[in-house]
């Protein structure tokens, strides 16, 4: 299996007030591989149910990706397999500034292919943000 990352020279290399694109994410993901893994929509709950860091944005992103690792491992996976994720948050501002670092470490800065919107609210009102996360296997 392998997995290549890509910026295409012929695409926006940074986004407005001048980050580059490969902080945030890969635009191109290439990916071969036998299993594909799709982890759901993943937010900031410890296994009891409660909302961990409300009103902390990068806490529930820690949280949020600590929860895919696991659903990743439980399959076999781990955060380097990770071809895309979708970010769904209630704070766009306050997720590129707080959140968006602590993908960096969690992808150790091989990033996948990403896509962020912007939602009015999601099922709880103390979460601020929620993740969903595709990977690859042999």
């Amino acid at each position: 299996m392998s997995i290549e990352r890509l910026i295409p020279k012929t695409v926006y290399q940074t986004l407005p007030g001048g980050r580059p694109v490969r902080e945030l994410y890969s635009q191109v993901v290439k990916a071969e591989g036998t299993t594909q893994i799709h982890v759901s929509g993943t937010v900031s709950l410890d296994t009891d149910g409660s909302v961990v860091g409300a009103d902390d944005m990068q806490k529930q992103v820690q949280t949020a990706l600590s929860n895919i690792e696991s659903s990743l491992a439980s399959a076999g996976a781990e955060p380097s397999d990770t071809v895309r994720i979708k970010v769904y948050t209630v704070d766009v501002p306050r997720y590129i500034d707080k959140g968006a670092p602590e993908l960096q470490t969690f992808f150790d800065g091989e990033m996948p292919a990403s896509t962020l919107l912007g939602v009015d609210e999601l099922a709880d009102p103390e979460l601020l943000v929620e993740i969903e996360a595709t990977a690859v296997r042999p």
